[in-house]
């Protein structure tokens, strides 16, 4: 009986050491992303954001896109080796709140692209503000049981790393399941308002939302999809394989998208960030529309009132 019991101990340290490693190289790969992302998209961020009044976009790109190194900060404190439990556990809550953050705020990026896209009414607004609410309610209260689900013991072996004694993969697969569900309701309302108010408009600026709500969506849905997968069946210790990944790219999509906006509204004649052409409608003005009135349509015309010749003969 020792000896299974010996066994099943080295085959449990075996699984959780492998499942530790594969999730720390997806974390360091995420760092990569980060770096080289903001390497890549920093001289748009100077041209395109640094001038001009800080407004709401401007207070949400910065604060997401600096944060964001913040959290692979915390993310790369949970990848040593030969801590206590206690620092173990103080480190998986860290990231996992950070993780929460940064979806959050991404979230938050994405509802008012579709606010700016539906018209900026006030129903829409009432609708987009109960939804996030409700999400992040949820989320929070499903991330709040993850993390106390997340449990971990001394190890008989020393310098190995953070390796879960207890998780709930149920719970952090409810979570994005309810990520997935939001993005599933946002998308829903891009297609009625497209086909409802932008039917055969031809408009590089809609174009533009077009493209990156797809992208966006497809990308998103399919890590949310996949993380879903693996909380309800990876073994014990899987659950974090993709969760890093899937934060770092919902906050390069949301300032990827800002940018984006940015670059339409100053008039670029492309975007340097992914080579896509402009598209100007005639006879209309670049702006910035998440946050500014779209200029108006109407042109008069004008007419010179030659009353000389009246003057004239009535003299």
């Amino acid at each position: 009986m020792a000896t299974g019991f010996l066994e099943g101990l080295i085959d449990a340290l075996i699984l959780g050491y492998t499942a530790a490693q594969y999730n720390n190289y997806l974390a360091i790969g995420g760092t990569a992303l980060v770096i080289v992302d903001y390497l890549r998209t920093f001289p748009d961020e100077v041209r395109l954001m640094w001038p001009g009044k800080l407004n709401a976009p401007k207070v949400l790109f910065f604060a997401l896109r600096y944060y964001t190194f913040v959290h692979v900060a915390f993310a790369s404190l949970s990848l040593r080796t030969g801590a206590s439990p206690e620092a173990c556990k103080i480190a998986s809550d860290r990231t996992g709140i950070s993780t929460a953050v940064i979806i959050s705020a991404s979230e938050l990026i994405l509802l008012v692209r579709v606010y700016a896209f539906t018209g900026r009414t006030r129903p829409m607004l009432i609708f987009l503000s109960v939804l996030f609410v409700v999400i992040i309610v949820a989320t929070g209260v499903l991330l709040h049981n993850f993390l106390r689900s997340v449990q971990y013991t001394t190890l008989p072996i020393p310098n190995l790393p953070c390796i879960p004694f207890t998780i709930n993969g149920t719970l952090s697969g409810s979570v994005f399941a309810t990520l997935l569900a939001e993005g599933v309701v946002v998308m829903a309302i891009m297609i009625y308002s497209a086909f409802r108010k932008h039917r055969g408009a031809r408009s590089g600026l809609l174009t533009l939302f077009y493209r990156d709500g797809v992208v966006y969506f497809i990308c998103l849905s399919l890590l949310a999809s996949a993380n879903i997968f693996v909380s309800f069946t990876a073994p014990r210790g899987y659950q974090f394989l993709l969760i890093q990944p899937e934060a770092v790219i919902h906050s390069i999509l949301s300032t990827r998208m800002l940018l984006h906006l940015r670059a339409w509204s100053k008039g670029d004649s492309e975007h340097s960030m992914g080579g896509v052409i402009r598209m100007v409608p005639m006879g209309l003005t670049p702006y910035d529309p998440l946050f500014e009135p779209a200029p108006s349509t109407i042109r008069f015309e004008e007419r010179t009132l030659d009353i000389t010749s009246k003057v004239t003969s009535s003299t």
